[in-house]
């Protein structure tokens, strides 16, 4: 038979090791800390990439990135689904005579994109694949701004002066809301495909 003070006894006990199993197990829950994106060692005289993202996980943006290739190189390539990166406020900028895309996921899913300005461009401000997710990003002054397969969401970004459509989705089922689109497509169509999910204005009227 257990003794009252020895019951009492194992019960503090087990608590005392379930808390440090607890402890020692809390890194492993934690949320993994964001990887910074750096540039690759290649120059603007490559069609290379300036970085590829090639692995699943969230990154960040530390600092501005300038894009001054003749050769169609894209800044930013993005080869895994299920990315996220924080642009942090940063600009990913072009001054080249033939630049690629800002970011070019093509053929990627779940990528959300958010908090930064993608400018300069010969090429698109970004490519997506599907169910993409794009959020606070000021694109101005490529050759189109956001181009996104299907499903994909596009919302609060400011987008403008881009030669082509400020919006190119290439389905219905993808949206946007609460976007500023103006002087995009020379005057003609601010968005192509996609369904307008409202409080959006282009060039001062809402659509």
């Amino acid at each position: 038979m257990i003794h009252r003070s020895e019951f009492f006894s194992r019960i503090g006990t087990g608590c005392a090791v379930i808390a440090v199993a607890i402890f020692t197990s809390t890194p492993i829950l934690a949320q993994q800390k964001p990887m910074v994106i750096e540039l690759n060692a290649a120059t603007a005289t490559t069609a290379k990439p300036q970085t590829t993202i090639s692995k699943s996980g969230s990154y960040i943006l530390n600092k501005n990135i300038t894009n001054t290739s003749k050769n169609g190189q894209d800044s930013v390539a993005v080869t895994a689904s299920n990315v996220t990166i924080d642009l942090q406020g940063f600009v990913i900028s072009a001054t080249g005579s033939n630049t690629g895309a800002g970011i070019n996921a093509t053929g990627q899913s779940n990528v959300v994109i958010r908090n930064g300005i993608i400018t300069g461009f010969t090429g698109p401000a970004m490519i997506l694949g599907n169910n993409s997710n794009i959020s606070a990003i000021t694109a101005t002054e490529n050759g189109s701004g956001i181009t996104c397969v299907s499903g994909c969401l596009v919302s609060n970004s400011i987008i403008q002066g881009n030669t082509g459509p400020g919006l190119t989705f290439s389905d219905t089922t993808s949206g946007y809301v609460g976007n500023i689109l103006q002087d995009n497509n020379g005057g003609g169509a601010q968005v192509s495909g996609g369904t307008s999910l409202k409080q959006n204005v282009c060039d001062g009227a809402a659509c």
